[in-house]
Parts: C-alpha cells; structure tokens; sequence
C-alpha cells in the first residue's frame, strides 16, 4: 500500500458534504495528513436539439459572478437513486425539459487529488417542455439556448470555465455524439 491511514477524523460535515482529515504514512515511513473533500456522485447533462445546446446561467457564490454551465446535481438526500434518475431530474428541474432520450456519455471524477466525487455524463435529446422546479438554492438561474458551435467557442475562448462541462461536452465530442 503506497499511504497507510493511521486515523481518521471528521473536520466538517452538513447534508450536502463531509471533510475529513487523515493522519497517514507514505510507503517510506514519513508520516502527513491528507484532507479529504467526501461528496456523493452527481450527474451533468448535455441537452441538444439539433444543433442547438440548452445551459444554465446561475450566479455562483464562490466565484461571485454568474456563470454558464451544462445542467448538473446530485440528490444528496437520495444518494442511492440511479444516475439516470438523478439526470432526468436535474434536468426537469433546472430547464423545464423531459428528455424522451438519455445517452450515458461517460463516467469521471471531479478532483480526484482531494475528492471523492465523481459525475455520469448524460447527453439529452428529444424533448418534452414543462416548468423548471428550482431548489432554493437556485434561485435566479435561467435556462437558455445557443447553438453548439457557439457553446464550444466560449469553451476554447475561456467564458466557460466550469470544468464538468467542459469535460463533458469534450468527451462527448470525441466520442462523436456532438
């Protein structure tokens, strides 16, 4: 084993994550700790129709702007519900649209060098319209659509900067589906 766990402790923790700090010790005795970020697996989705991608617009407090981002959650309150459903709806709920159509694009992880948390690529199409159904948490996000083109010149001009969508547009690309 290349890092032994010599304890483990909880930092902090509410609904939505856990941080916890390990005492380790590397394969050559020297000892450290590693903070570790626990957050349950979420889905991102990449809704096209024809040649026209749905994002959301949402002001994200960290960063203190507002961004534009591929529809994404996790049910933190549900985590053993199947990554499709958790798609499905994330999707009805931020954008309003019912995707007839779910294709699994893939599987990766979000940080891996501090983080558990990984996410299913899902991309949508075929669409039935209804109302969004906002989290608290969402307030003041906005559905709209641009082409695809346009979408992946915001990427390559740095507008994009979330990197699950980048990645998931990417790999989707390259596999093809966009």
């Amino acid at each position: 084993m290349e890092i032994k766990t010599l304890s483990s402790r909880t930092v902090y923790q509410n609904q939505w994550m856990r941080l916890r700090e390990d005492s380790i010790e590397r394969k050559d005795g020297s000892q450290g700790i590693y903070s570790v970020v626990e957050k349950p697996d979420f889905a991102v989705i990449l809704p096209v129709e024809g040649d026209q991608v749905y994002v959301v617009e949402q002001y994200r407090y960290p960063l203190g702007v507002r961004t534009l981002e591929l529809p994404q959650g996790a049910w933190e309150l549900s985590p053993g519900e199947a990554p499709e459903t958790v798609a499905r709806g994330e999707l009805a709920e931020e954008t309003g649209l019912r995707a007839r159509t779910l294709t699994w694009v893939g599987y990766q992880k979000l940080a891996q060098g501090y983080s558990t948390q990984g996410y299913h690529i899902w991309l949508a199409s075929d669409f039935e319209q209804g109302a969004q159904a906002l989290d608290a948490e969402e307030i003041g996000l906005v559905c709209r659509h641009m082409p695809v083109s346009e979408f992946a010149g915001r990427i390559a001009s740095g507008e994009i900067t979330d990197a699950t969508s980048v990645s998931a547009f990417l790999l989707a690309r390259l596999k093809g589906l966009v």
